[in-house]
């Protein structure tokens, strides 16, 4: 799972049940998640922000909820260190498999023992070894609301080390959908000798714990005889408000070390376009 949309038109695809995003969905899990990817691997003005952050950071890393690996490159940067990606989604993970095979820094890491992908569920991991840098990288928005999430905020606490630091990264306030939208086109992309046309709708929903969206797409893979396939799916969104997450990673016995409107840094308010939380262990938390 990679972050989540940066304008509040396309909300990252996520799902009531996180072992699989794609789990349920009418459409072929493999497709969907390269239809993903399409979109989310131009997303790159966060990967400086991941970068700095794994460099002042020591120790090893996980990406949970990495999905099909955007972030990996930047998370081991040019460093020795190792790095777990875990996701709950086999397609992902596949595609997370390629993506090292086809990068040459990322591949000799893998040789070498430092990358390893896990099919798991960021409610419920556990592992032993316990790590510098944890990162939640638009995954909060695919759980099913304030109990998922403090789940997911608690697992991540007990796999940091004694110096460790957790990333939160949602979208912000200012980036949030104002009003429910109809269907209607968002982007058309080239998928080798087809053309995708994705649509989308939402309708939202205010709680006091946050925004709920129902979000539908409908893409269509257009081949060069101009046959189409067309690929719906339904997804339940949860994007807390920052009183709210904070108040869960209280609850989750993990401290605010500092919160950011952006990637470049940016102080967080009403109009920032992401939510993102640097928390740490409260000292004595970290036992089971």
């Amino acid at each position: 799972m990679g972050p989540a949309s940066r304008d509040g038109r396309r909300p990252v695809p996520g799902a009531h049940e996180l072992s699989d995003i794609f789990a349920g969905q009418p459409a072929e899990e493999a497709l969907l998640a390269e239809i993903y990817d399409i979109e989310h691997d131009e997303i790159t003005e966060d990967l400086v922000f991941y970068r700095e952050q794994a460099r002042r950071i020591a120790g090893p890393v996980i990406d949970l909820g990495c999905g099909s690996g955007r972030l990996f490159g930047a998370l081991l940067g040019t460093s020795d260190r190792s790095l777990v990606g875990l996701d709950g989604s086999a397609a992902l993970l596949e595609r997370a498999a390629d993506r090292i095979g086809a990068d040459a820094a990322l591949q000799a890491a893998r040789d070498q023992g430092r990358i390893e992908l896990v099919a798991g569920d960021v409610r419920t991991v556990r592992r032993r070894e316990r790590f510098g840098l944890a990162i939640m990288a638009g995954v909060l928005a695919h759980l099913d609301g304030p109990e998922d999430g403090l789940r997911a905020l608690d697992a991540a606490r007990t796999l940091l080390g004694p110096e460790g630091v957790l990333i939160v990264d949602n979208l912000g306030p200012g980036a949030l959908p104002p009003h429910d939208l109809p269907l209607s086109v968002d982007w058309e992309r080239d998928l080798g000798d087809r053309r995708v046309v994705r649509r989308s709708s939402l309708v939202r929903r205010e709680t006091p714990e946050g925004l709920r969206v129902e979000y539908s797409t409908l893409t269509d893979l257009v081949g060069a005889d101009g046959t189409i396939a067309r690929l719906p799916a339904g997804f339940r969104l949860w994007y807390p408000s920052v009183h709210a997450l904070i108040g869960l990673a209280d609850e989750a016995r993990l401290a605010v070390e500092a919160t950011f409107g952006s990637h470049d840094l940016d102080p967080l308010d009403e109009r920032s376009e992401r939510c993102i939380l640097v928390l740490r262990p409260v000292p004595g938390s970290r036992r089971e």
